[in-house]
């Protein structure tokens, strides 16, 4: 059959499958090029997100070793996690490359937007923190990065991106999230400030 044959058949199917064919023929072509399958995957990421599930906390008081945990700002200011505990702390491990932590970007900024004067925010990227820095500022968002400079304890570690975790005052571990999440939902900024 000549391609003529062939054209002339397909535009006789219904119309909703010739939609379905050209949406699928372009799903194909975003996913090969990979700033455009991080892009358009965050998008449907952050449609299946959810807000933390706060009712399930728990405090674990993290051992004295899993303060140490230190990092660098991106002047290259050290910190450590224990003397960060003047209030809550929200560690999160996040990249650049990762859909899903890209998919959550917007809410990692509303919440530090929101509430940032009671959380300490501490976005922990595994990557050139000046590309990091470049891809959040061309997204339009102003987060605190910093890169790791130590090795984190059993309690704060993840194989999986994102991960993060809510540390009260005190040095307990009250949540651990993996995957994208919606951080700047009303109730979990609510209870951040209940903290």
């Amino acid at each position: 059959m000549g391609l003529k044959k062939w054209f002339d058949k397909y535009k006789k199917r219904k119309k909703s499958s010739i939609i379905s064919d050209i949406v699928l023929v372009a799903l194909i072509i975003v996913m090969l090029v990979p700033s455009w399958r991080r892009e358009v995957g965050s998008v449907v990421v952050r449609l299946f997100m959810s807000s933390p599930d706060i009712e399930v906390t728990e405090k674990k008081a993290l051992p004295p070793a899993e303060l140490t945990l230190a990092y660098a700002s991106e002047s290259g200011q050290i910190y450590q996690l224990g003397n960060m505990l003047d209030k809550p702390v929200l560690l999160t491990y996040w990249a650049t490359w990762c859909h899903h932590c890209v998919a959550e970007l917007p809410a990692l900024a509303k919440l530090y937007e929101k509430a940032g004067d009671d959380i300490h925010l501490v976005v922990l990227v595994n990557e050139d923190l000046d590309k990091a820095a470049a891809y959040i500022e061309q997204k339009g968002y102003d987060l605190p990065l910093y890169r790791q400079k130590s090795r984190a304890g059993e309690m704060l570690h993840s194989k999986k991106i994102p991960a993060s975790f809510l540390i009260d005052e005190k040095g307990n571990l009250l949540l651990k999230e993996t995957g994208a999440t919606k951080w700047g939902s009303d109730k979990f900024i609510d209870y951040i400030q209940g903290l």
